[in-house]
């Protein structure tokens, strides 16, 4: 269906907007008032998860565009890996002696765009040849 190949597309934009966006909001020992996004986790030794988001993201909005059956497999294939590192991302920030950080909207986004993705990649649009 032509829609999916739409939603795929807004997906992996919604997937790099919540990169920037914020992901948690740690307020304790050394992390005082310290909110972390994909991209910048300021002291924390998280590094930036999001850069294998948006690789991968970048990978499968390729795949959408190739009108070959080996393209939409390949596709599933970046969506599987796309989702797997969301759920690890989403597990990221786990609560450590009694404190819990608090989840922002931009965890909440890139974990909604994953799931989107993986949908739009399992009914790919494949145009039909014309005998």
């Amino acid at each position: 269906m032509k829609i999916f190949r739409t939603i795929g597309i807004l997906s992996v934009v919604l997937l790099v907007i919540s990169a920037f966006l914020p992901w948690a909001y740690i307020d304790y020992g050394l992390l005082h008032k310290a909110v972390l996004t994909g991209m910048d986790t300021g002291k924390t030794n998280y590094g930036k998860p999001a850069i294998l988001n948006l690789v991968f993201g970048c990978l499968f909005l390729m795949t959408i565009f190739i009108p070959k059956v080996w393209a939409k497999r390949t596709g599933i294939f970046f969506a599987v890996i796309v989702l797997a590192w969301n759920l690890r991302n989403f597990n990221l920030f786990p609560c450590e002696m009694g404190y819990c950080p608090e989840r922002k909207i931009g965890l909440y986004l890139t974990l909604l765009s994953a799931i989107a993705i993986m949908v739009c990649s399992v009914l790919p649009y494949v145009p039909e040849k014309n005998n």
